[in-house]
């Protein structure tokens, strides 16, 4: 498979994961607008994100990615959850990234690191 193709596959898939991550965050958003205890107004809720190209597209005021429909779809309502600051996107460096041990294939180092980050290694 060519690396372009792998590489755009794999941002699909992160905008698939971040279409869904945002509206599960819209959701709990309109939940705590109800809420007659939260102080408002309800700061964005933060997304973390390892990829800095689907970052740089989601950020972006210019749409040139040539892809098809649905992911289009998905990186419009991403921008518009954005830009109606119900979540803001922050990058994770991959080291730092808690998820990744459960996703990718890491050093015994990295996987050390994050279980102490986890709490479930002793410090």
């Amino acid at each position: 498979m060519p690396t372009t193709i792998l590489r755009k596959s794999i941002m699909e898939v992160e905008l698939t994961t971040l279409d869904t991550a945002s509206t599960e965050a819209e959701w709990l958003h309109e939940h705590l607008m109800d809420l007659p205890i939260v102080e408002k107004p309800i700061p964005a809720i933060s997304i973390n994100c390892d990829n800095q190209t689907v970052i740089t597209k989601v950020n972006s005021s210019k749409d040139n990615m040539k892809s098809t429909k649905h992911v289009k779809r998905h990186l419009k309502t991403i921008k518009k959850w954005r830009n109606s600051r119900v979540i803001a996107l922050d990058y994770v460096h991959t080291t730092k990234n808690l998820v990744d041990q459960f996703t990718k294939g890491l050093s015994h180092k990295v996987i050390e690191g994050a279980l102490r980050e986890l709490g479930l290694r002793p410090t």
